[in-house]
């Protein structure tokens, strides 16, 4: 923390809900004005419900946006707190402790686990996982390892799945995070533009129409819609932004989104509404 981490401070976390609710209620414990970061910050607002994200860098960002394309995932919470972890372990006597307190005020910290999962499985049961993302190099510190080991402990004792991601096991998933990116910011439509949902659902079944089976540029395709329609310039782009986004359409996200290539080589009409990669990633 930027400032002193006491008692009183812990209350005003409490008070403002930090580290509880669900869903659209909740409200991290970590937020982005209170750490510095070693990467860059950012406020996202999830595609689930009405709510933005607070991540800390890079590798969080990306993270989410993995988690963010996958329709079995209900619900991420990030930066969750293990308030009850003194309650749950009991005394530790292998690990000193009072490394996780303020050095001014010897007020323990609160350890977080980064993503607290919210999955829901086949039979449409839901279950959570926790992981927590770290940078490769910080694991050789002995504080950093002391300080999993606990979370660790804690999350075997109250049988819930974790494990630590570093950015080794996002490299293998990074273009389909930055295509997702990429597509994010157009899901909604009807919230980021002029247009209605009417407007949106009659635009995008024009837009369908041309770009099924096409054998021309995507880019050609996107810029001749606008002129046909009389459309502003790069609302054919946002619409097939929107499509990925919707999954109306499907693409390999694994492979960068080629504005260059034609359209029958790189589209397919959806059939189905899952993204299926998920657990490679949070499994390592």
């Amino acid at each position: 923390m930027r400032s002193e981490w006491n008692e009183e401070k812990l209350q005003r976390f409490l008070k403002d809900g930090r580290g509880q609710g669900k869903f659209e209620s909740y409200v991290p414990f970590i937020q982005i004005h209170d750490f510095g970061s070693l990467g860059r910050s950012s406020r996202v607002k999830t595609w689930r419900f009405n709510r933005i994200y607070h991540l800390l860098s890079d590798a969080e960002t990306r993270y989410f946006y993995l988690t963010e394309w996958e329709d079995e995932i209900l619900d991420v919470r990030e930066h969750y707190p293990l308030y009850d972890l003194q309650e749950v372990l009991g005394e530790q006597k292998d690990i000193d402790v009072n490394k996780f307190t303020d050095k001014k005020s010897g007020f323990p910290y609160i350890l977080t686990t980064t993503f607290l999962i919210t999955v829901k499985d086949d039979k449409g049961n839901s279950y959570d996982v926790a992981r927590n993302i770290r940078a490769s190099h910080e694991l050789e510190k002995a504080t950093t390892i002391e300080r999993f080991e606990l979370i660790r402990r804690y999350f075997e004792k109250i049988n819930m799945d974790w494990g630590i991601v570093t950015q080794k096991e996002i490299a293998p998933f990074a273009i389909k995070a930055k295509n997702i990116e990429w597509v994010h910011p157009c899901r909604f439509l009807d919230e980021t533009t002029e247009f209605t949902r009417n407007d949106i659902t009659y635009l995008t079944n024009l837009f369908l129409e041309r770009l099924h089976g096409n054998r021309s540029l995507i880019r050609d395709i996107t810029s001749s819609f606008d002129s046909y329609i009389n459309l502003e310039t790069g609302t054919g782009l946002l619409l097939f932004k929107h499509l990925i986004a919707t999954k109306q359409i499907k693409v390999n996200m694994n492979e960068k989104i080629d504005l260059n290539k034609p359209a029958n080589e790189v589209v397919q009409i959806a059939d189905v509404k899952r993204g299926g990669e998920w657990r490679h990633v949070v499994d390592g």
